[in-house]
């Protein structure tokens, strides 16, 4: 069984690698919150769906009726391993998983949502991590930097965290995500802000939120601006709390949630995402595979995204002089940047194909499988 939070996360997260499951043998049941649309594609696949409604953030009532769901379905399926992603999914179905004695119970942490909370909501998430953790048999993140973070923390013990490859939660797909792919084209309004600007194109991809970094790629740009430097910011993504200030004089161009980000990150010189955590950002492999180098801070999870020097930068969190930088050396060399580009899609394509990421992911289930009947065979003598 493995359980996300929402439909979108297993669609885009989760969907490979219960196919691949399913074509390695194993009887696999995929569980969100609303499955219906990929209930018949799944099918196909040899994937059972099972829909458990889920709220992301906490809702004691709901979230109370959704954990009596989640205990019925595990008493019925008696699944012999749970991996569940994302905080509500993972508190859910860590805890029902555990009441039902499922011998293999595994976590894969995709982040730390408390890294950058204060009060009692940092008490609450760090409260909600531990007792995942607590309650799994493995738990995987998907970074070095997390799983040192996770530990530094008191999230789990360093010798129960491990790092499969070199992270990830699913790679990407270097055939799909490619500059020869056929990409469709961007929308209207972006084409004009691009013929009506010049100089090199900053882009950012993901949700507009404060831990995002996004104030600081705009005081970057406003100093850079300010010293004639030509930059155009193109920030790709739907609002989630971060309030866009746009800096006077500065190119910038907002164009919401897009069905598909690759034409955008087509039009992209550089990537940049700032976030204060992460566990591995996708979108940094996601441009690197169409050989769009990224500068990234070094707070947890992005540290791991970039080599570098080699594939792109990495700068403090939160510094925007060294952003601007970092930047205004790129710009200085185009030559430069395109070997980054190229050094990022090289190892793109050769640490995080999806198969291999995955097959690492497999093993290391196949592993805890063997490990819970082992302690079956020992508690029944």
């Amino acid at each position: 069984m493995v359980v996300v939070t929402a439909q979108v996360t297993a669609r885009l997260f989760m969907r490979g690698y219960v196919e691949f499951l399913s074509q390695s043998g194993y009887d696999v049941m995929l569980v969100a919150d609303d499955l219906s649309a990929l209930r018949e594609p799944m099918s196909d696949r040899g994937v059972r769906t099972m829909s458990v409604p889920m709220e992301r953030d906490p809702a004691p009532l709901k979230d109370l009726v959704s954990l009596i769901r989640m205990m019925r379905l595990i008493a019925r399926a008696r699944p012999d391993a749970v991996v569940y992603a994302t905080p509500k999914a993972s508190l859910l179905a860590s805890i029902a998983a555990r009441l039902f004695g499922v011998p293999a119970r595994v976590y894969a942490l995709w982040g730390i949502r408390f890294e950058t909370a204060q009060g009692a909501e940092r008490v609450l998430y760090r409260g909600i991590e531990r007792m995942i953790a607590t309650s799994s048999t493995a738990v995987v993140a998907n970074s070095a930097s997390l799983a040192a973070r996770a530990a530094e923390l008191g999230v789990t013990g360093a010798d129960r965290v491990v790092v499969l490859g070199e992270g990830s939660s699913h790679g990407v797909d270097s055939k799909r995500f490619s500059r020869r792919a056929q990409l469709p084209e961007i929308d209207a309004a972006t084409a004009r802000f691009l013929a009506d600007h010049e100089g090199i194109t900053l882009g950012f991809v993901g949700r507009l939120h404060p831990d995002k970094g996004i104030d600081t790629l705009m005081a970057a740009a406003s100093r850079l601006t300010a010293q004639g430097e030509a930059v155009r910011v193109i920030l790709v993504g739907g609002e989630e709390g971060a309030d866009v200030e746009i800096p006077p004089g500065v190119a910038v161009h907002l164009t919401g949630e897009v069905p598909d980000v690759r034409p955008y990150l087509d039009v992209f010189d550089v990537l940049v995402l700032m976030s204060r955590r992460e566990g591995f950002p996708n979108v940094v492999l996601e441009a690197a595979s169409m050989e769009v180098p990224a500068i990234v801070s070094d707070a947890t999870g992005c540290v791991d995204s970039v080599l570098d020097g080699v594939t792109g930068y990495v700068v403090p969190t939160g510094d925007a002089d060294a952003l601007g930088s970092a930047i205004a050396e790129l710009a200085g060399d185009p030559a430069g940047l395109r070997a980054l580009g190229v050094a990022a899609r090289d190892r793109a394509v050769k640490s995080f194909d999806p198969e291999y990421v995955w097959r690492l992911s497999e093993e290391h289930l196949r592993s805890q499988l063997e490990r819970g009947r082992r302690g079956r065979r020992t508690a029944s003598r």
